[in-house]
């Protein structure tokens, strides 16, 4: 699941996955409450959750998420490279922290560092765009 209240950058990042066809194409939020709805409803193995939304920032989405029993992977991904959005993640509870820059090559590195080289290629991520 892609949660980014940006449609343009979910959008990118949805057609990256589809392209590549590792991942199982599932669900996206634009708001840290629709995230968390549809986390419920979907049960994504792995998120990637924008830092700077309004209304609910992806920090608290993150810390909501991973109180939940079996919670999935968490990504948190920011366009800003500082030492404090990534100890913020790291403290909500996210799993990896991704430059968005970075997001295409970067993201083989962090699929195979939260699920193991053996499913690096083959474990399913939740991407589907709804409208808004």
């Amino acid at each position: 699941m892609v949660v980014d209240d940006s449609l343009q950058f979910a959008s990118a990042v949805a057609q990256f996955l589809a392209l590549n066809g590792d991942f199982e194409v599932l669900a996206s939020a634009s708001s840290g409450g629709e995230a968390l709805a549809r986390a419920d409803a979907e049960r994504p193995d792995l998120m990637f959750i924008d830092v700077s939304m309004p209304g609910m920032n992806g920090y608290a989405v993150v810390s909501l998420i991973k109180e939940r029993e079996a919670a999935p992977k968490i990504v948190m991904m920011t366009l800003e490279n500082s030492e404090e959005r990534r100890i913020g993640a790291m403290a909500a509870g996210a799993d990896a922290f991704l430059l968005k820059e970075d997001f295409a090559r970067g993201l083989p590195a962090v699929v195979e560092m939260l699920f193991g080289a053996s499913q690096a290629r083959t474990k399913p991520c939740c991407v589907k765009l709804s409208p808004g």
